[in-house]
């Protein structure tokens, strides 16, 4: 088995600067041995060369003395700690700009894109098609690196501030274009306009030669080399970030560690998640991290959802400037060490398959909206991403309910496979909304022209024996916002939620004559598949009334018992996982947010009644892991109880059957 697919690393990344070529690596080394880590992410090539290289291609730290990288893997591999070479092609120092025009990226007007001293290159040009792969060479062929990694690959359209530079128009990527589409390449990104929807394809297939190119060449000359990036093609680590941005739109995405861990472990069997905890609170303020509590949650998330450990600091760790989270890292890595038997290679038994759509990146609120409401209901689920679904389909039938938040269109293999299986198939906002045949099969419905006029519109809580949570607290009407479309019902169909019309808006005198229409809201078909033709989860992960999630687990619930494995009182803000670690073994996983108020992280709060009943298993025993070992707890008629101490944000116990 590659090194790599054990899937038991605790990484910690050195986003080294220019001046980091003169510290004192033994006492870097030994930082990485107190923190509990056994792999090193550090720069090695492309903006800066951090090793003597022959390549007249590339711009050494003017500060290295000797050979910076080439010490420090041999002291680490002495100290047995991996390395992973990282490296960053989409820069080059200023200086080859000159005599390779052709390298870089164009705007629009024709001009690069510069920041300080150095120049943007683009995925089409002589630097990254070629170059970076004798940088690569030379790499691998001197030193026996454990990986190699690859910042900002790909096609890039902003610079390090933010700004927005446009789609690339240098000659290669016009001509490249030009030879595979006929067409002349898009200066605006537009997702309605079919040219830059064949620019997208153009991208991925682009990126695509080239991560291939990297991988073979890896395997040729270090078989035992992984290869790393942000992408699924070509790579055995996917790279993914759990970062925060002081001018990212709100909502804040708390599960943001578990849902990257989640979609790669779901989708792939031959590829491990490693989901970078950044500690800064984001790229202008790399030297202040983000509250502790945060960052252990996102720790706790990558372990939890069966990634590997993953946190990345700027600089060294000598002259680093916000040391809170240290020690928190710290105790998470050596209880991973401690249990890292238990870790890593999860066997889900959930009943519910969640699709994300992964190539829109503005739908994801949909996605969200679901996954904060499943995670909310205690309701175990594995996330497969799209571009991998195919490969899951004869899987489907061991779920109950498949999800489509916001898939805008599947495969034909797919969509026969969603016809066949005896899963509940449901579809949120306004998935499948391209593929008319696929509406008419599986929901029996074709839907009417999107509205968007929407301000002012109710939905009525009908029928009472569907929506029966409404019924007992007397709530009839459901506010609906967003766009939404009509839909045509086939005779096999039912409609629920009707519309409830808007009426005249102004002074309270003037607020009435709201109309209760027949026109539905929610298709039922079959009484086994739902469709929602409009932003239910959108709405909640925006704006998190809980009426919203309250319509659609009352809707499946009405088609097909909720699935469970155990029954809790927890509160909702705890993040339970639950997956068999090996034969009859279970790790029960609880992560306590409840410190977390949608802004700020403080401390969480003591949940001293908190108990887990197993409905899905016949448990024999039970033990809580702590620093000093496994200790045994009751159960009682198949019940745990798992108390949290005020502050305590997480805890994990193994489960025998």
């Amino acid at each position: 088995m590659a090194w790599w697919l054990k899937n038991n690393i605790r990484m910690v990344q050195n986003n080294i600067r220019d001046i980091d070529a003169r510290i004192d690596i033994d006492k870097h080394i030994q930082w990485l041995k107190d923190l509990g880590a056994n792999t090193l992410q550090i720069g090695c090539g492309g903006i800066t060369a951090f090793h003597p290289t022959e390549l007249d291609c590339q711009w050494e730290s003017p500060y290295m003395k000797g050979d910076f990288f080439g010490e420090m893997l041999e002291k680490c591999h002495a100290n047995g700690i991996r390395v992973i070479a990282r490296f960053d092609f989409s820069k080059t120092h200023e200086s080859f700009y000159e005599a390779h025009p052709d390298w870089y990226f164009r705007s629009a007007d024709g001009s690069p894109v510069r920041y300080h001293d150095t120049v943007a290159t683009c995925v089409n040009g002589a630097y990254q098609r070629e170059r970076s792969l004798d940088i690569l060479r030379e790499v691998l062929t001197k030193y026996p690196v454990d990986g190699i990694f690859f910042n900002m690959f790909g096609y890039i359209t902003f610079d390090y501030s933010g700004n927005y530079v446009g789609i690339c128009q240098c000659d290669n990527c016009r001509r490249r274009f030009k030879e595979m589409y006929g067409e002349e390449l898009p200066v605006k990104e537009d997702i309605d306009d079919p040219v830059f929807r064949k620019y997208m394809e153009f991208k991925k297939i682009t990126v695509d030669e080239m991560l291939t190119k990297i991988h073979n060449l890896a395997r040729e000359l270090n078989p035992e080399c992984a290869v790393s990036t942000y992408a699924d093609t070509g790579v055995d680590i996917v790279r993914n970030e759990s970062n925060s941005a002081v001018d990212r739109p709100l909502p804040f995405w708390i599960y943001n560690s578990s849902d990257n861990v989640g979609e790669i472990e779901g989708s792939y069997e031959d590829k491990i998640s490693s989901n970078c905890c950044i500690n800064a609170v984001d790229l202008p303020y790399r030297f202040m991290g983000v509250s502790d509590s945060l960052n252990q949650i996102r720790l706790y998330g990558d372990l939890a959802a069966g990634g590997s450990l993953d946190w990345c600091i700027i600089g060294n760790f000598e002259d680093y400037h916000d040391y809170e989270n240290f020690e928190s890292v710290k105790k998470i890595f050596h209880f991973h060490k401690q249990y890292e038997s238990y870790f890593g290679h999860f066997s889900p038994k959930t009943r519910i398959l969640v699709v994300k759509e992964g190539s829109r990146k503005e739908l994801c609120a949909e996605y969200r909206g679901i996954y904060h409401m499943l995670k909310e209901a205690h309701l175990l689920f594995t996330v497969v991403k799209l571009n991998a679904l195919e490969s899951h389909i004869k899987e489907f039938d061991e779920y109950d309910f498949i999800l489509l938040p916001d898939v805008h269109q599947v495969s034909e293999p797919v969509l026969d496979a969603l016809k066949q299986t005896r899963a509940s198939v449901i579809a949120t906002g306004l998935a499948l909304e391209e593929q008319a045949d696929a509406l008419q099969a599986l929901f029996g419905i074709s839907l009417k022209e999107k509205v968007t006029d929407v301000r002012g519109t109710y939905l009525k809580t009908d029928p009472a024996d569907v929506f029966s949570d409404f019924a007992e607290k007397k709530k009839y009407w459901v506010f609906l916002d967003g766009p939404y479309c009509g839909m045509e019902l086939g005779e096999e169909t039912r409609g629920l939620l009707p519309k409830v019309e808007k009426a005249r808006f102004g002074p309270p005198e003037r607020c009435y004559g709201h109309e209760e229409t027949d026109e539905p809201m929610m298709a039922e078909f079959r009484n086994k598949n739902l469709y929602v033709p409009w932003n239910i989860g959108t709405l909640y992960y925006k704006l998190g009334y809980d009426e919203f999630k309250r319509l659609l687990l009352d809707a499946m619930s009405s088609i097909r018992t909720l699935p469970r494995l155990f029954e809790t009182n927890a509160p909702e803000m705890v993040e339970i996982f639950f997956a068999e670690c090996e034969p009859s073994v279970y790790l029960l996983q609880m992560i306590n947010m409840t410190g977390w108020n949608g802004m700020t992280f403080f401390e969480p709060w003591a949940l001293d009644g908190m108990e887990v009943r197993f409905t899905g298993i016949s448990p024999v025993s039970a033990e809580v892991m702590t620093e000093e070992g496994l200790k045994p707890v009751p159960l009682e008629d198949g019940c745990l109880k798992c108390p949290m101490k005020k502050g305590q944000l997480y805890q994990a116990f193994k489960i025998q059957v």
